[in-house]
């Protein structure tokens, strides 16, 4: 269901992607427009490249079909005293949501940062996205009271 993106994923990856972008920036403007803040495709292609790049790049698919995707990053956490999965994005195609493919790539992605050893998983929703809150509630994660600082520093 889950699967790490390859090159040949390019043009399927940054066409979900920029439609994500592009809702989240039209409907919540919570973050600075990503839509002008480089090129998909050249990011896309600086993560695959990378064999040292601690981005993981996933497509959530139903048979072949690819039904949404997850962008996250891992790193060391010195409060979980081991490797943390940060998940950055986590998208399901219109189409596919309600439907359990969200409650499914969680689970099958919490057996999989388990067998690596990863000590803690962790995921941000916006407070203009009570949808996500209430599905990651459901899912047993922990609601962290934090508040969360931005700087962008665009060319």
């Amino acid at each position: 269901m889950i699967r790490r993106c390859t090159i040949a994923d390019k043009e399927k990856w940054c066409e979900l992607n920029l439609a994500f972008m592009k809702y989240e920036y039209d409907e919540q403007n919570v973050w600075e427009n990503p839509l002008k803040a480089g090129e998909l495709s050249e990011t896309f292609e600086k993560i695959i490249n990378d064999n040292n790049s601690p981005n993981l790049l996933l497509f959530i698919q139903e048979g072949s079909e690819i039904i949404g995707f997850i962008n996250a990053a891992y790193f060391f956490s010195i409060w979980a005293h081991g490797k943390a999965l940060f998940i950055d994005d986590f998208f399901i195609i219109e189409e596919f949501r309600s439907k359990g493919y969200g409650r499914k790539t969680l689970q099958d992605l919490e057996i999989e940062m388990k067998r690596k050893r990863f000590k803690r998983f962790q995921l941000l929703a916006e407070d203009t996205n009570p949808r996500a809150i209430q599905f990651y509630e459901r899912e047993n994660y922990s609601r962290q009271r934090l508040n969360f600082f931005c700087k962008y520093f665009v060319k």
